[in-house]
């Protein structure tokens, strides 16, 4: 596809992980056309984190409703745009993308729902999984730089721009100088939601790793999560007494990636601030239980840790647990085995030993 477009339409509407995953291929399509006006199509909860993106120039948050529907429909008709990418791959997103009459209308062809009908250009990818909907062993952001490199753009250094801006740099300044933590202090964050309980370690033996890690001199844990978690996170309550620091529910969506930016390790479940977080280039130890690592995990894999446990029946990606044993994929992952992965990632950063040579804060879990 030669012709240069002058009018692109971003489609991906949600979730914030899957934004994120899409970062990449906007900012590749940028380089490769760099006159043209990008507009991003984006649901209004998220529209946030596309702030300051230096590849956008513009954002269309939208909230969908019927009496939403028809100012949306003439406003998509007299765009002007000339290209439209879906990277959303649904019935919606296919039908939004054909409503602005573009010449070129680029999507999935393994996309669902439908959404290959409203293509004028399908991208093929070249590994597929047997099952059927699902392209399980092609990352998420692999995907969206397939199109990007389909029209034309450079792929190899994939980047994530988010929100970097000064005044949520002062913010996350005066934050951590409220709690207290000293310019020496290594920051670990934890992420203990998300989404689906499918997705969720159970969040007791999150705290029993925080008790553990914050006995480790100059280490300090953060709890980090949205105003939805803030009555799940008074079971870390009785820690920030031992030094937790608890934002659960504190920062705009906007502030996250900046205060992750100052981590050296996260360690969460299969949600969006471990993608958040490794788009800002931190080390992430995502715990996997149901969900395909390989498709959905932290980008790249090659520098992030994955646990999970091998079983017949994970990963399975479903919504409901079949195993006789309940979600035995999260369950069967000790706190042990996460406090070893995390004690590692410690050593790298200092050397304070006990005289037998131990960490101080190593694990005494079963």
């Amino acid at each position: 596809m030669n012709n240069s477009p002058q009018r692109i339409l971003i489609i991906k509407l949600s979730s914030l992980g899957d934004i994120v995953h899409a970062l990449p291929a906007v900012a590749a399509l940028r380089k490769q056309f760099p006159l043209a006006h990008v507009t991003w199509l984006v649901k209004t909860p998220w529209a946030s984190i596309l702030e300051g993106n230096s590849d956008v120039d513009e954002v269309w948050a939208v909230e969908f409703s019927l009496k939403n529907w028809p100012h949306l429909i003439r406003r998509l008709r007299k765009s002007g745009f000339d290209l439209v990418v879906d990277f959303q791959g649904l019935f919606r997103s296919g039908l939004l993308g054909s409503l602005t009459g573009a010449k070129r209308r680029v999507g999935f062809a393994q996309a669902r729902e439908g959404a290959p009908w409203f293509y004028t250009h399908h991208v093929r990818l070249p590994k597929q999984s047997q099952v059927k909907w699902r392209l399980l062993d092609v990352h998420a952001v692999d995907r969206n730089l397939a199109i990007a490199g389909f029209l034309g753009a450079t792929t190899a250094d994939p980047v994530f721009h988010l929100p970097r801006l000064a005044e949520d740099e002062r913010f996350i300044d005066g934050l951590l100088q409220e709690a207290k933590v000293a310019s020496h202090e290594h920051l670990l964050a934890l992420a203990p939601w998300s989404r689906s309980p499918l997705k969720s370690w159970p969040l007791g033996r999150f705290v029993e790793v925080a008790q553990d890690v914050l006995k480790v001199p100059n280490v300090r844990v953060v709890v980090v999560g949205g105003p939805s978690d803030k009555g799940f996170a008074d079971q870390f309550r009785t820690l920030e007494s031992q030094g937790l620091v608890n934002v659960v529910g504190k920062l705009s969506l906007r502030q996250l990636p900046v205060l992750l930016s100052r981590m050296k390790l996260i360690v969460g479940n299969d949600s969006s601030l471990i993608h958040l977080a490794a788009g800002v280039k931190v080390p992430v130890l995502a715990l996997f239980g149901p969900t395909h690592s390989i498709a959905t995990g932290p980008y790249p894999l090659g520098k992030h840790t994955v646990l999970r446990t091998d079983l017949p029946c994970s990963p399975c990606g479903k919504r409901t647990c079949g195993n006789p044993t309940y979600l035995e994929c999260l369950d069967s992952l000790t706190v042990t085995a996460v406090l070893e992965e995390i004690h590692k990632r410690l050593h790298a950063l200092t050397t304070i030993r006990d005289e037998t040579g131990a960490w101080s804060g190593t694990p005494s879990h079963t």
